[in-house]
């Protein structure tokens, strides 16, 4: 009964017409279709200043403008890796798992779906690959920084090394994939949107979040005829470690930027960092849940989710 529920909230129609758009609508279909003319103007920051947690604390702002302008381009370059790894050792994976283990015979509109998603993401890796290189070379950098994974991303890890099962390590990764494709497009917009990066950073986030307003379509379509086709005890521990994957990706991580401001040397990064982390104590990064709280409702598991939705609904904020 619950299989016959579930698989009868699932828009097959909108998967058909996504699927037979995409030569259209992909990057990957029309990369030059999405090129920016605008020379690369040097007093143009490559991050938004605004979404630098840190910016406007005094010690900072008594830096150097050159300093300061460092710390925001490797901002971006962080960003622009930390994307890589999400692609490539956290969503790729994992919907190449879907496709090839949790599709049927039947099925055949979602899998075609999935495997144009993975063409998308592996092209997205290449993008951010090489928005980190032409950042580089415009701003002559001959450094390089070692800058440290994501909290969500070692809370990932974390996970799946607790686990004893493959098909559990698989279900994990498959969670996270699914909040980071349903939820990203709120921090892709502020990127998108923003006029005062370097026009180049601002068009790639654009062409990316073009491609995930679908890719977030896709996934809740998907992932309600795989959570169909799954055994009882799978269902229950993907919405246990939904559950869990939902907290990862709002949990406050400052890594990166510590690591950013005690490399270019910046005396007063640890105190920077103590003053913005007490400042936001009791915050939480917010992502626009609401395509994950729908997806909750129609597979029935919202009272098996232990995470408070409402703070994070129709919310547009960084990460």
């Amino acid at each position: 009964m619950q299989t016959a529920i579930e698989i009868a909230k699932v828009d097959h129609q909108l998967i058909v017409r996504l699927n037979q758009a995409w030569t259209r609508r992909a990057t990957v279909c029309s990369p030059d279709k999405w090129s920016v003319d605008e020379v690369f103007d040097p007093a143009r920051p490559d991050y938004p200043e605004r979404m630098v947690p840190f910016f406007h604390h005094p010690k900072f702002q008594a830096l150097s403008e050159t300093l300061k302008s460092s710390v925001v381009t490797w901002g971006w370059i962080g960003y622009n890796l930390r994307t890589v790894t999400a692609e490539e050792h956290v969503v790729n994976p994992a919907l190449s798992v879907i496709a090839n283990q949790y599709l049927g015979k039947d099925d055949w509109h979602f899998r075609e779906a999935m495997q144009q998603t993975l063409i998308d993401e592996h092209y997205h890796t290449l993008m951010h690959l090489r928005a980190i290189e032409r950042t580089k070379a415009d701003r002559a950098l001959d450094q390089d920084l070692d800058l440290p994974p994501s909290v969500t991303y070692l809370r990932l890890l974390a996970l799946r090394e607790s686990l004893a099962e493959q098909w559990q390590k698989d279900l994990a990764a498959i969670t996270f994939a699914v909040v980071a494709e349903i939820s990203v497009n709120a921090y892709l917009d502020l990127l998108a949107d923003d006029q005062t990066i370097q026009p180049q950073n601002r068009r790639v986030a654009e062409q990316h979040n073009r491609d995930e307003y679908a890719h977030s379509k896709v996934l809740a379509e998907v992932a309600k005829v795989m959570y169909a086709n799954m055994q009882p005890p799978q269902q229950a521990f993907f919405a246990r470690t939904l559950s869990q994957a939902l907290s990862a990706f709002i949990a406050q991580d400052y890594s990166m930027w510590e690591a950013i401001l005690t490399q270019l040397g910046v005396e007063d990064a640890a105190l920077i960092i103590a003053d913005t982390r007490e400042s936001n104590k009791n915050a939480t990064i917010m992502r626009d849940y609401s395509g994950l709280h729908r997806l909750a409702q129609d597979l029935g598991i919202s009272e098996q989710i232990d995470f408070d939705f409402r703070p994070t609904l129709n919310t547009t904020a960084a990460a």
